[in-house]
């Protein structure tokens, strides 16, 4: 059954369901929703969009309804406790049930809903959706379709009240036209409407956001979790996760550093690795050594910590890099920092660092992670390295020379590669260079791993990524009594100049070599060929760096908004900046009043001959200042006085009988008696009182024939009468 539309319902109809297809589009865009939820609400959607589309006057009885939610009820707790069982966290199956029972209303009300309240309860349920998805999402994403429903709503709202206004002028038996124009109450309305919106969320916005203190992550923080989490970073790794992890483009963090220069090739290292079982990479003993933190004062959430760093390069200034790294939430505890660390400061509770030199620390891994480090990135010069003698300590030589069964090729190649070195130094650069120059890099690899990789890349397939030429090269130094170990972390990343920052994305993730000099500890080595150890430029060009600058703003100032690291900062610099722009203001003013006294009092010593002239001068200005100022009574009084002058001539014109009515009405508005703009000449003349009353319906009378009957003769009989009426409001002023 179809009808015809009013075009205000309609205009709202549309307006509406757009609002709650938006808020669904945001909830299913967190990736959070199961597909059977999304999919059942995007037909009801899609059944919507065409019945509208029809035109169709289909709705679900109140029967119907009232059924239906009686049997959801039982079934809310039933979703609670035993499809939604599987989830840890209470509070998550709690808001995922509320969501399913938030699209479960939205659809009924959406096929039922007559009344103004269920057409508020459908804004309402569409709102809810979008604050449901604030909760489980982090990415900018949010904000584009938080712009989108925010129009939707101010729309929405304002059509509704068109709606309401126009329903409540029929039900009060309002004509037919004064229905189809609108009255000024009812344009003031509306534009109070979508301004008290639109000011409303613009003030609430702000005062929640940016005033009120934000300590940490929210209650609801642990449910915005990320579906691409990123693993291969913890004490077991198989040979090809980071070759998958490099195959993503999601960003991991942003790091800024302003002494960092785009060539400086800086990794971030993750975890270090000390045992290879043939195919993957672990760490057999996990002990480590907690680091003792102090909370910081000026920000409570964040503690600081040092470390000790145990190797001093002989004849080398220490290379110090202070840097601020804000880590996208990732399926470990490891934290990136550049080699050699000093000191660290975030929200850590506890910090660790393991027999490989890797730093772990308990956080929230759900969260986005801000914090600030610095290291020592200078490394010894390779003639220091090249006199280094190879005696090893017993722990290093039990630990990082351990071999599992190895091919026979792979010792020979490297005995071949290396024997006529005379450096262990040498030995190391040697297998570096051949790794890099004699192999490919690719991120093809077989889809199951061979029986034996390391000789697979070596001899058969000799082509492979980062973790092959890495692994490759720490074995076959083992075979040469060199103790090395595999180190997971990421490469420096690609330099935004639009945000000031460094983006690490998870195809930069990186596996290279650490190589133990007794006088120097551990030296890295990379055997990767050069075009596996750079960073994948952006397919979107320029573009993507303004993208990857607002992205990077999102998490700064939106996502890790907080009091101590924000709001305070904020607060002192607007402080700073208030107390810097009064000074200046003073100072230019009094400048300027400085300049304005001399120039008056120089413009006084030469104007003194020629006082006459400029006092004349000077009174003209201000009569026409004044002229400016009244422009307006001062063409009414030439206007007025062209009408006598035509009076007296007998030229009079039609329209002068409009200026003699005019007068007659500033007059009497000046003695409390207004005419209002519904009244008719006649009758605003017979409401008159007072002793002008006679006149003034003689002078209407006299008006009305000379404007309209164009009685020309009769104006002059309106000015007598009009002095008349003016000497009598004169008097009676005056008497008073």
């Amino acid at each position: 059954m179809t009808s015809v539309q009013d075009p205000i319902d309609r205009y709202f109809e549309l307006s509406l369901f757009f609002l709650l297809a938006v808020g669904f589009l945001t909830l299913s865009g967190t990736g959070k929703m199961d597909f059977f939820t999304v999919s059942m609400m995007g037909m009801a959607l899609a059944l919507r969009a065409v019945l509208l589309w029809r035109q169709s006057s289909f709705r679900l009885s109140p029967q119907f309804v009232s059924r239906i939610t009686a049997v959801y009820i039982p079934f809310y707790f039933f979703d609670f406790w035993f499809l939604l069982g599987a989830l840890d966290s209470v509070l998550e199956r709690l808001l995922l049930a509320t969501i399913h029972l938030i699209f479960f209303a939205a659809v009924l009300k959406m096929f039922s809903a007559s009344l103004p309240r269920d057409y508020v309860y459908l804004a309402v349920l569409a709102f809810a959706q979008m604050l449901a998805a604030a909760t489980l999402t982090v990415q900018t994403s949010f904000l584009f379709f938080f712009g989108i429903f925010l129009l939707l709503a101010i729309s929405t709202f304002t059509s509704f009240e068109i709606k309401r206004a126009r329903d409540r002028a029929a039900s009060a038996g309002a004509s037919a036209a004064a229905q189809a124009q609108p009255g000024n109450r009812f344009v003031s309305s509306l534009g109070s409407t979508s301004l008290v919106i639109c000011c409303g969320t613009v003030a609430l916005s702000t005062i929640l956001f940016f005033v009120i203190p934000r300590w940490s992550g929210g209650y609801f923080g642990s449910l915005a979790r990320r579906t691409d989490f990123i693993s291969g970073f913890s004490n077991n790794v198989e040979l090809g996760e980071i070759g998958q992890i490099k195959r993503l483009t999601s960003v991991v963090m942003h790091i800024e550093a302003p002494g960092l220069s785009p060539f400086d090739a800086v990794k971030w290292r993750g975890v270090g690795l000390s045992t290879f079982d043939g195919r993957r990479w672990f760490n057999r003993n996990v002990a480590a050594d907690f680091i003792s933190g102090q909370r910081k004062y000026r920000s409570p959430q964040d503690y600081s910590y040092r470390f000790k760093q145990s190797v001093v390069y002989p004849g080398q200034r220490p290379a110090q890099l202070s840097y601020t790294v804000i880590l996208q939430p990732l399926a470990s505890d490891a934290v990136f920092l550049a080699s050699e660390p000093l000191a660290l400061e975030g929200p850590f509770r506890r910090v660790w660092r393991d027999e490989a030199d890797s730093v772990f620390a308990r956080y929230r891994r759900r969260d986005l992670v801000r914090y600030n480090a610095v290291s020592d990135i200078a490394t010894p010069h390779p003639d220091l390295l090249r006199s280094d003698s190879p005696d090893f300590p017993p722990s290093v030589r039990e630990v990082y020379l351990q071999l599992p069964p190895t091919d026979p090729r792979i010792v020979e190649l490297a005995r071949e590669v290396a024997q006529a070195e005379p450096s262990m130094y040498d030995k190391v650069k040697a297998i570096e260079s051949y790794l890099a120059e004699s192999y490919g890099y690719t991120l093809d690899l077989p889809a199951s791993m061979p029986t034996d990789p390391m000789a697979y890349f070596l001899f058969e397939a000799r082509r492979g990524h980062c973790e092959f030429f890495a692994s490759s090269m720490a074995v076959m130094l083992r075979t040469l009594e060199i103790p090395a170990r595999l180190v997971n972390g990421f490469l420096q990343g690609g330099y935004n100049d639009v945000s000031g920052k460094y983006t690490v994305r998870a195809s930069d993730a990186h596996t290279w070599v650490e190589v133990y000099f007794p006088s120097y500890g551990w030296v890295s080595f990379d055997p990767t060929p050069p075009e596996g150890r750079s960073s994948r430029a952006l397919w979107l060009g320029r573009l993507g760096f303004y993208l990857d600058a607002f992205q990077t703003f999102w998490e700064e100032w939106i996502i890790n908004y907080d009091f101590w690291n924000h709001q305070v900062p904020l607060a002192q610099q607007m402080a700073r900046t208030t107390r810097q722009a009064t000074t200046d203001t003073r100072s230019y003013l009094r400048e300027r009043y400085r300049s304005l006294v001399g120039w008056v009092r120089q413009a006084t010593e030469r104007s003194l001959p020629h006082g006459g002239m400029i006092l004349l001068l000077s009174g003209l200005g201000a009569l026409g200042v004044l002229a400016i100022y009244r422009r307006d009574d001062l063409s009414r009084w030439v206007r007025e006085r062209r009408m006598l002058w035509r009076s007296q001539r007998g030229k009079s014109r039609p329209e002068d009988a409009t200026l003699a009515y005019l007068r007659l009405l500033r007059i009497l508005d000046r003695r409390g008696q207004r005419k209002a703009p519904a009244q008719t000449p006649n009758e605003f003349a017979a409401s008159v009182v007072g002793p002008a009353a006679p006149l003034v319906c003689d002078f209407t009378r006299l008006y009305l024939e000379t404007r309209f009957g164009r009685l020309l003769h009769l104006l002059p009989r309106m000015n007598v009468m009009l002095g008349k009426i003016q000497s009598q409001a004169r008097s009676k002023s005056e008497t008073a």
